[in-house]
């Protein structure tokens, strides 16, 4: 089958740990003619794209995309099933989030430091206004936000279909950080602005003034 558009979707026998379950597994593939091949599992459309200005958050958490080649990051599209596939909105947000890395490196830390300090939009998350802890145990103490890449890695994107008041597909960058090692910390985008931060069990769009 062909998407209206130009985007291939097809079925190919798929192989797991290089063997064959049950005469061969189904997987279901959708193709991008810029990012490649993307494979649906467990409720999303995933793949990788080249994204190197994301590489600028540099913390070594040891877990997830560590060992990806440098530059590769995780990308995947919230879908209801193999045959909900990505959406023109929802794939301009992540064209958005891939050709803007740089700018959301310096958006992401500077939101997120203000958090820390109790200004502008309040996330809701025990960090707000709470510097103090946010430092705790972390050597040397960020003194800022250009401090605060080296304490943070991306995992991955994902494009969400809707979340709460914002409905519309937004985007969820997923980071280990030294400062919440147990849940991370998520931020949401729509590939320009900063719309809400928390981690990958709890974020949702910061309050309206």
């Amino acid at each position: 089958a062909t998407r209206p558009g130009g985007y291939g979707v097809r079925i190919q026998r798929g192989r797991r740990s290089g063997r064959r379950y049950g005469g061969g597994l189904t997987v279901k593939t959708w193709d991008h003619p810029q990012w490649g091949q993307f494979r649906y599992s467990g409720g999303a459309w995933e793949g990788s794209v080249s994204a190197p200005g994301f590489d600028a958050f540099a913390h070594d958490t040891g877990y997830r995309n560590v060992d990806m080649a440098a530059g590769e990051y995780e990308l995947g599209f919230e879908a209801d099933g193999e045959s909900d596939l990505p959406s023109e909105a929802a794939m301009a947000v992540a064209a958005g989030v891939i050709a803007n890395p740089a700018a959301l490196v310096s958006r992401i830390t500077a939101a997120l430091w203000d958090d820390f300090n109790g200004r502008g939009p309040d996330s809701g998350m025990w960090w707000h206004g709470d510097l103090d802890t946010v430092r705790e145990g972390i050597e040397p103490a960020p003194e800022g936000p250009d401090d605060l890449p080296q304490l943070m890695r991306l995992n991955r994107v994902v494009i969400l279909k809707t979340i709460e008041e914002y409905r519309k597909p937004v985007a969820r960058l997923d980071f280990g950080a030294a400062f919440e090692e147990e849940h991370g910390v998520s931020i949401l985008t729509d590939g320009q602005a900063i719309l809400g931060a928390g981690n990958e069990i709890e974020v949702s769009p910061y309050a309206s003034p």
